[in-house]
Parts: structure tokens; C-alpha cells; sequence
């Protein structure tokens, strides 16, 4: 209530009013919204803010007149003193909720009854006044170290909360945050206490602000809100589809039924997620250091958490990040009991895109039109194409159709869609988002299909979410041994499509071919390799079509499984790891017969064919460059915006003429390559070397530095 008071306050110095409370709640005209929403600026919702201080005021409201039970009570006493006395109900309901405006005034035993009603509306407003006006107890003593004028603290809290995770007492980094202490809390103390003090205000912290904390999952994952959750799953959901096909007929004698029925179930998975976390006390004290530091900020709301709300709110905030990727990009990888490396995030369960990946090339539930790959021409006409040529006609202009794309591509037809119909200046028109004949598809981005070209339409309510029990993600439990924390949770989580299509034999009837999902281009997980644990059988149960071994592999590879003809299969090896990928014209064919060394770090890239066998196309003998810097060139000029390490790539000798764009200060290095040399000599204006550098082979580079305009070289490597 103490934060609601002083934003009353300040709402009415904002508007000069006496009061801004009418029947119960904060009641703003929606010119004093828009003020005080820019007022307050960018940071701040007003919306939430008002719906927040609303609900402090029922709350106090219950608390005061003994809850809403007791109102419920008062209200069905009056309706029937008001019956009684010859009202309809219509006016009995009339006369309890507007006592003044009753019919029944003329009545003087009425007006007793009602004058009753008033003088309780009386009371109610007299409670919220009284609120408003009820003087702080605790007085403050202490400003804090946060550089914040209006910062208080009680003698005994951390900003007078009164609770018991925010006392001073016992809790140093409550003193520091006040700026009573600048001693750091020893967590690593002989007896655990401070430890001990940690673990019991997380558990406390959460007894009595669960509300909160799930609020704040919840925004931090980042998923569509029209993706519904579905509770209560312990292991699985198994949902029934039924289509039938023709039933009616014209007049005839014989009887000749004719009800075919196809009944499929759709069955999806939830997964369970473990956190597994380790503090020692030398780097808690660490953590606590920066977050004191982090919010040494002038201007800063106060920060009315103390440090033990801080670090559990940050662990929250990764596992919520990976809940939104694992989603959308997840392959479920089983970890062994006897595992001795953390598995990947990602590899928990699985996500939309392999289930799509799955019901398209193993289950063959849909089917997908060619219409090739988006372009940023062509984008705006791409996405109608989409529609008319995968969607049916009784689908096609259903009124909750979304198409889920990347961010980038979104941008593209917004851009492109301004220049064929002239909106370049007009950045205020919703119709930007229109797409063309189809008013009733809407757009919607997922941030984990960036990068990719891959689209895909579907009904808005198809899509949902899965746990067991909520509460779960914010259990978290503390344990601590020889001077270490140990935290750990224990949650479900999951995704699922209620429909993709409908699996049928080529004999079923064309109203069996019944599919709710549409994509541009088959499913893929975007640049994904799966990585995989060894279980020492030689077998692999392929999850995906790239994988790569973990650094502890040390089993020979025999045999693939799980693959479907045509499909084209990456492994990738790991410089840490041993054993090879061994050569079976049975099973794996390689070429020349030999043996893939998962030592190397490259990749072995094999299609499957007909009859189920793995042939060699192509391998590397050591780890893949980062692309995102890396800029492969076999050309004499070379774009310095374009990345800062130039990979050379043999094929013919090239001399290099020209370095374009750059800026003065930046730093890019030329890489040669076995087979063919690029060499790097003077070029007036624009390149300066001390001699011509003949770059030939994997170890030689040249160094250049960009300075008044001129690249400058600044170091190099030339093998002879």
C-alpha cells in the first residue's frame, strides 16, 4: 500500500485534482492517460500501472470490510428487505446499486431502508480516504549508497518492507544495498550462516510472492500470445482426429453404403527439464558486487528487491529464454545415466520444426507446393503464391490464419510493399501489414526463424504449450555443502501441433487428405547440428540429419539408422573426441574406402539412397570457420563491409587489386590456401605492404589496417 500512496500522490500533484477515485478504482479520462502515459515515458505502462493500483485498492477494500463475502451478504439483505416492501427485482437491483435514483423514494419506510444503503456507500468511501491518508510507520533513517534522493529505509529493513528476507539483521547484502555496510557478505564462512540465511529467505520469497514471479515468466518468454498452455500433462497428450469422406446420394433402389471414416490420434510429449546450479562463495560475493553496482544509477526507480530476489530473478530469466528457443528449434537428445558432460539446452525436448521435419519426411501427414524461395523483390507476391498454392479453398480465407515468419523477412515486405504501392512516407498506415485478396491472414514473427527462409501457415489456435504443474519453474530448492550452493528445479515443459495432417494410403479418398499446417520450402532447423552422446553401441539412431559427436565420443561409428531415401546426412567430428566413422559398402560407403577420423573436426556429408545405404559426397579435415565473420573470396577485390577475415579459395591464382568500403581504424587479414595463391602487392591509393606477399597455403595471412583511407599492413605470414 505504501507504493500505492505515493503514486496517488503524485497523480494528484500531476493533475492538481482532490481526488481521481470513483467506485472503487482509479478512474482517468483517456486525455489524462495520454498525459500521464508521456509523462511517465516509454519505460513505464501506464495500463499496468493503473490495474495494479486498482487491485491494491480492492484488496485493501476486503481487507477493511471483511471481504467480498460480507459485501455479498450486505447486498443479498437488501434485495430481499426491498422485495419485501412490494419492489419488482428489477427495481430491488436498481435501488441496491443507486440508492439515491430508486423509484422506491416516495415510500418513507423505503427511504429508511435505503438511506441504510447510502450510509453504507458512505462507510466504503470513508475506508479508501482513510487508506490513502494512514501514516507511515517505521520511521526512515537510512538514504542507501544508490545515489537516489528519495531512497529510504526503515532501522530494521531494506526500504521499510517490514519483510523478513529485506531485514537488516543477519543480511549484509541488505546493509550494503542500504549503504550501512561496505564490508562484502562472506559467503564462504566456516559455519554456512549467511549461506543458510540465503536459502531460507529464497524459500520465504516465494511463499509470498508467487503471483509475481510467475508474471515475470511469463513476459520473458516471448512466444505468440495467441499460443494457448495447456496444463496438468504428466508424460503426454493423445488427441483424436476423425474425417470422413462422401455420405450422401442421389434416389435408388439397392442399398449401397458408403461411409468411409479415418480416425488418426495426435500424440505429442512433454519433456522434463532439469536446473542444475553450483555457487561458490568467492563468486556469489562477485555477483553480489555487480548487482549493487547495476543499479548505481541517478534517476533509477527504487529497486525494492534485495540481493537474494536479484540472483534467483536472473536465473529465471535464462531458463525462460530457453523454454521460447527450445520451442521453436528443440531436438530431444536422451542423456545417459552414466553422462559426464551438461547437454545442451536446446537438445531437451522437442520443438515445432522437428515435428513438422518428422510428419513431413517420415509420416508424410502434408504436402508442400513449389514455389521456390523468397527474394527481396519478389516477397510481396511470394506471400499470396504461398496461400493460393498450398491451401485448399475451404481453408483459405478462414478468418485465423497466421503465417509465422523471421523478423527479417517481415521487414523485407514491409519495405518492399511501401515501393510498389507507394507508402514510402506513409510509416502510420496499417495497411503495410495487408496482404493482398487475404485481409483475414495475419503476420506473425518467431525470433528463432531468424536467418532462415522457412515459412509457415497455420490456424492461430493450433499451436500450444504444455506443462505439468506452473508453479514447478519457480520452485527452486538450495542446498549447500562445504561452503558451496547448490540450486536445483524440476520442471515439465512441452510444445505440440493438435493437427499437421492426416497420414493416407494413395487409395483413401482426396477428403481423407486432410492437412491444417502449410509451409514455402520443407521443414529445417536452420544451420542445426544435433549433438549426440556415446553409448558405445556403434549405432546411431539419427534425430536429425546433421549431428556431431561430444568431446567424450570415443566409439566407432558402424551404422546409421532412422534416415529415409534421399535424404542427405552431415556428421560432424570434434577435435577432442576419437574414433572414426568406418567405411561398409553394406551400410556406409565412403569414398576410396577410408575411414572418417572424428578427430579432424570436419564434416562428412553422405546421402541415403534407395535401399536405405549411406554414400559419401564430400568431406572436410578440420572444424568449420565461424561464417558470421569469415568472408570466403576467389576474386581480385574484396568488400571490407562485408566481414573481417577473407578466406581465399583455391581454384586459379588471383592478384588482388582493390579493397573497397572499410572505415579508418578497422582491421581485416587476407587467408591463403593450399593449391593456388592470391598475392597482396602495392595498389596506389588504396593498398600498402612492405613487399609483395605471395599467400599460398592454410597458415599464410596477411594483416591489413585501414589508415587515412589507405590499408596498411600491420603483420603477416608467409611459409615458404
Amino acid at each position: 500500500m505504501k507504493k500505492f500512496k505515493a503514486l496517488y500522490a503524485f497523480m494528484l500533484a500531476f493533475f492538481n485534482a482532490k481526488t481521481l477515485i470513483e467506485d472503487g478504482s482509479i478512474n482517468l479520462t483517456e486525455e489524462q492517460k495520454q498525459q500521464l502515459q508521456d509523462a511517465l515515458g516509454e519505460k513505464v505502462r501506464l495500463s499496468e500501472v493503473v490495474t495494479q493500483m486498482n487491485q491494491e485498492l480492492a484488496d485493501a477494500a476486503k481487507d477493511e470490510s471483511g471481504g467480498d463475502q460480507v459485501l455479498a451478504d450486505l447486498k443479498k439483505e437488501a434485495m430481499e428487505m426491498l422485495i419485501a416492501h412490494g419492489l419488482s427485482q428489477q427495481d430491488a437491483e436498481e435501488a441496491a446499486e443507486n440508492p439515491k435514483g430508486s423509484k422506491a423514494d416516495g415510500d418513507a419506510e423505503m427511504k429508511q431502508i435505503l438511506a441504510g444503503l447510502i450510509e453504507h456507500n458512505k462507510k466504503t468511501d470513508k475506508m479508501l480516504e482513510t487508506l490513502l491518508k494512514d501514516p507511515e510507520e517505521d520511521t526512515p533513517i537510512a538514504k542507501g549508497n544508490l545515489n537516489m534522493k528519495n531512497l529510504a529505509h526503515s532501522n530494521s529493513h531494506f526500504l521499510g518492507s517490514g519483510k523478513a528476507y529485506d531485514a537488516f539483521e543477519d543480511r549484509n547484502w541488505n546493509k550494503r544495498a542500504a549503504g550501512l555496510s561496505t564490508t562484502p557478505t562472506d559467503f564462504a564462512d566456516e559455519k554456512g550462516f549467511e549461506i543458510q540465511k540465503l536459502k531460507d529467505d529464497v524459500d520465504l520469497y516465494y511463499r509470498e510472492n508467487p503471483t509475481e514471479i510467475k508474471s515475470l515468466f511469463r513476459d520473458l518468454l516471448g512466444l505468440p500470445s495467441n499460443w494457448d498452455i495447456r496444463t496438468r500433462v504428466d508424460d503426454r497428450v493423445a488427441d483424436g482426429n476423425i474425417v470422413s469422406g462422401e455420405i450422401s446420394q442421389g434416389r435408388k433402389l439397392p442399398w449401397l453404403p458408403k461411409n468411409k471414416q479415418l480416425i488418426q490420434p495426435e500424440e505429442s510429449k512433454i519433456f522434463p527439464v532439469h536446473i542444475d546450479i553450483e555457487f561458490i562463495g568467492y563468486y556469489l560475493q562477485q555477483i553480489e558486487a555487480s548487482w549493487l553496482n547495476s543499479w548505481n544509477k541517478e534517476g533509477s526507480q527504487p529497486y525494492k528487491w534485495s540481493f537474494v530476489r536479484f540472483l534467483l530473478s536472473e536465473l529465471d530469466k535464462k531458463a525462460r529464454q530457453e523454454d521460447r528457443m527450445v520451442s521453436i528449434n528443440g531436438v530431444f537428445v536422451k542423456t545417459p545415466e552414466n553422462a559426464t558432460i551438461p547437454g545442451n539446452a536446446i537438445n531437451r525436448g522437442d520443438g515445432i520444426l522437428i515435428q513438422l521435419w518428422r510428419a513431413y519426411f517420415y509420416d508424410q501427414k502434408f504436402k508442400i507446393a513449389n514455389i521456390g524461395l523468397p527474394t527481396d523483390a519478389n516477397i510481396v507476391d511470394y506471400i499470396p503464391q504461398l496461400l493460393e498454392k498450398n491451401i485448399p479453398e475451404e481453408s483459405k480465407n478462414a478468418d485465423n490464419l497466421i503465417i509465422y515468419l523471421s523478423p527479417t523477412w517481415l521487414k523485407k515486405y514491409k519495405i518492399r510493399y511501401r515501393q510498389l504501392y507507394g507508402m514510402e512516407n506513409d510509416y502510420s498506415r496499417d495497411g503495410v501489414m495487408d496482404i493482398e485478396n487475404y485481409p483475414n491472414v495475419k503476420f506473425q514473427t518467431l525470433r528463432d526463424l531468424e536467418g532462415s527462409d522457412f515459412m509457415l501457415v497455420t490456424f492461430a489456435d493450433n499451436i500450444q504449450l504444455m506443462e505439468n504443474i506452473p508453479a514447478e519453474k519457480s520452485m527452486y530448492h538450495f542446498d549447500t555443502l562445504k561452503r558451496i550452493i547448490y540450486i536445483y528445479a524440476d520442471y515439465k515443459w512441452g510444445v505440440r501441433f493438435k493437427h499437421i495432417g492426416t497420414k493416407v494410403k494413395d487409395t483413401d479418398p482426396v477428403a481423407f487428405k486432410v492437412q491444417t499446417v502449410w509451409c514455402n520450402i520443407p521443414p529445417t532447423l536452420h544451420k542445426t547440428f544435433v549433438s549426440l552422446y556415446d553409448d558405445a553401441t556403434g549405432e546411431v539412431n539419427l534425430p536429425y540429419s546433421n549431428i556431431e559427436v561430444k568431446a567424450d565420443w570415443v566409439t566407432n561409428i558402424t551404422d546409421i539408422k532412422n534416415v529415409y531415401p534421399g535424404q542427405i546426412v552431415k556428421v560432424r567430428g570434434n577435435t577432442l573426441a576419437t574414433g572414426s566413422v568406418k567405411h561398409d559398402a553394406a551400410k556406409i560407403a565412403l569414398t576410396g574406402s577410408a575411414d572418417f577420423a572424428l578427430s579432424t573436426g570436419g564434416t562428412l556429408t553422405l546421402v541415403v539412397e534407395p535401399d536405405l545405404k549411406l554414400k559419401e559426397i564430400k568431406r572436410t579435415g578440420a572444424p568449420e570457420v565461424n561464417p558470421e565473420s569469415t568472408v570466403n573470396f576467389n576474386t581480385a577485390a574484396i568488400d571490407a563491409n562485408e566481414g573481417t577475415d577473407f578466406q581465399f579459395l583455391a581454384g586459379a591464382d588471383v592478384v588482388m587489386t582493390e579493397i573497397l568500403n572499410g572505415f579508418d581504424g578497422q582491421t581485416i587479414t587476407i587467408k591463403g590456401a593450399a593449391g593456388n595463391t592470391v598475392t597482396v602487392s602495392d595498389v596506389d591509393g588504396n593498398i600498402n605492404v612492405g613487399a609483395s606477399r605471395v599467400v599460398n597455403g592454410a597458415a599464410d595471412f596477411v594483416k591489413l589496417t585501414r589508415v587515412d583511407g589507405v590499408w596498411e599492413e600491420v603483420g603477416f605470414n608467409i611459409t615458404e
